[in-house]
């Protein structure tokens, strides 16, 4: 009998010492009750708290949790660390802060259900109508540069095999990293399935994102829609490459369907 495939949990987490010892262990309990194999990669990301000596003493104490932390800051490069550190077959990242650790193993179940696809949440009803009217116009923005056909786009969980991910070529470091990697999915025709998600409150600390940073990301958004052909080439050449040497990387034996429920967890603006 098959071992099920290992999965890869990335947790970006950034001056969350308040809450960080609580939540990570339920990340464990809710994949241990689904009965899947894991391991949670904790990425302390450039904290002025006591957030990277608690992930250390976590990882102390259960060898499936890894602390990587990255000091010089950014969401995307928190997430990219973890994931270059990740040793699943199935990789996943999410908003530590603002995502229902029981929710995350629907995510998984639906991806193994769909391999080839990439699983996000799309967040509904999230309680603040400026960030509801912000995220419209930065996901109209994408839809007009980027063609992309998903709902929003910086929705976290986000789950999707390793040789999808072999075949990406992400480089953003802050805050468009997830409209990088749903653009780039999108023109490699990974098929992106949104899981409609529901309100959820932060775990705890304060949401970084301002007036100013939601300017940075529609600016930034432009500029990356005007770099994207360069992106697309290494993808591709990265893709080549890896099939060379590999041909057998990343696949994954796709689980029966998994029962569509109604999700309750969701992970907010960053």
């Amino acid at each position: 009998m098959n071992d099920p495939p290992l999965i890869s949990v990335v947790l970006p987490c950034r001056n969350q010492a308040d809450h960080i010892a609580r939540i990570v262990p339920e990340y464990a309990a809710a994949l241990e009750r689904a009965g899947m194999r894991f391991e949670l990669v904790v990425v302390p990301n450039a904290s002025r708290d006591a957030t990277e000596p608690r992930v250390r003493a976590l990882a102390a104490a259960d060898p499936r949790v890894r602390c990587v932390p990255n000091p010089e800051g950014g969401w995307g490069l928190s997430v990219r660390v973890g994931l270059a550190a990740a040793h699943g077959e199935v990789l996943a990242y999410t908003n530590t802060a603002r995502t229902d650790p029981a929710a995350i193993p629907e995510f998984i179940r639906r991806l193994l259900a769909r391999p080839e696809s990439l699983v996000k949440a799309a967040r509904r009803r999230r309680r603040a109508p400026l960030r509801e009217v912000g995220s419209w116009l930065y996901n109209l923005e994408a839809r007009l540069l980027f063609a992309v056909g998903c709902d929003d786009v910086n929705g976290t969980p986000k789950v999707f095999a390793r040789g999808v991910y072999d075949r990406l070529a992400l480089a953003q470091g802050g805050d468009l990293l997830d409209l990088e990697l749903i653009a780039q999915a999108s023109r490699l025709g990974v098929p992106v399935v949104d899981v409609p998600t529901f309100g959820f409150p932060r775990h705890g600390g304060k949401s970084s994102t301002t007036f100013r940073s939601a300017w940075r990301m529609y600016a930034g958004a432009l500029g990356l829609r005007l770099r994207t052909p360069r992106a697309v080439r290494a993808a591709k050449a990265e893709t080549e490459q890896s099939h060379d040497l590999d041909p057998n990387r990343g696949r994954l034996v796709s689980a029966a369907p998994a029962d569509l429920l109604p999700q309750d967890g969701s992970a907010g603006p960053r």
